[in-house]
């Protein structure tokens, strides 16, 4: 199943123990792992950013490995941020992980991260939740996974749908007013449009990225022969969901 997985830590050295724990989970297939991050913020209260295809990015500044992907649908127009260790926190890290509205998600998990703490941030499939568990729970019992489907495309095609048909209803609106009224649907209807764009926008660079992040697990999936019976079954299973996932990706983009 593809999660979210958050894990808060008490220093950048714990958190890189864990995130080098489930880089050792992917190598060995027991989960695919995608984007990773570590957010870390010192005693007076600046975040710094790695990810694991970027050198330290530094406070304000975010690595070409963010721009494109997952994580910028997962906030933006729709406020899709999930919280942190289980609790959302009001507020804004500032100045701090600025870059367009595809930040928005670190931005406000950024904000989360008590002073002096890290929090490991990574995209995987795992068919159950063990794996994970065991690598991190002796370094910090507070961690958050998130369904992506469920918290995150379902709610997107829902707005989206809830979008278009609050277009109609205000182009209805728009033809049947006069005078102010009419220039008020009128604005109404920019915005609900402009709304709808960007929100497309997003979606498409999502499903680029996702075809991309689908293949290369697939492609992992190929590599050599499992001898244990239950574990070639587990990985055939998982391996048959990312290719459902993969053609639902491809025939979606295609319409």
């Amino acid at each position: 199943m593809e999660k979210m997985i958050q894990a808060v830590f008490n220093s950048e050295v714990e958190a890189f123990k864990g995130l080098q724990a489930i880089q050792q989970l992917a190598t060995v297939k027991d989960i695919s792992l995608g984007e990773t991050y570590v957010l870390t913020k010192d005693e007076n209260g600046k975040t710094a950013i790695r990810s694991a295809k970027d050198d330290d990015q530094g406070s304000g500044a975010l690595g070409g490995g963010l721009l494109g992907g997952l994580i910028g649908l997962l906030a933006g127009p729709l406020g899709l941020i999930v919280g942190v260790a289980g609790g959302m926190i009001a507020g804004s890290a500032g100045e701090t992980l600025r870059a367009e509205s595809v930040s928005d998600y670190l931005d406000v998990v950024s904000s989360n991260v008590p002073n002096g703490k890290s929090i490991l941030v990574a995209h995987i499939w795992e068919d159950w939740e063990t794996p994970v568990n065991t690598v991190l729970l002796p370094l910090t019992d507070q961690i958050s996974r998130y369904n992506l489907d469920e918290q995150v495309y379902v709610p997107v095609q829902t707005e989206m749908s809830k979008i278009s048909d609050d277009i109609k209803q205000a182009e209805t609106k728009f033809l049947e007013a006069n005078g102010s009224t009419k220039e008020e649907w009128s604005k109404s209807l920019e915005e609900l449009r402009s709304k709808r764009d960007n929100l497309q926008k997003k979606l498409n660079i999502n499903v680029d990225y996702h075809e991309k992040q689908f293949q290369s697990w697939i492609d992992h999936h190929e590599e050599g022969a499992e001898q244990d019976e239950a574990r070639r079954a587990r990985l055939k299973k998982r391996l048959e969901e990312q290719q459902s996932r993969l053609a639902a990706l491809r025939k979606n983009k295609s319409q």
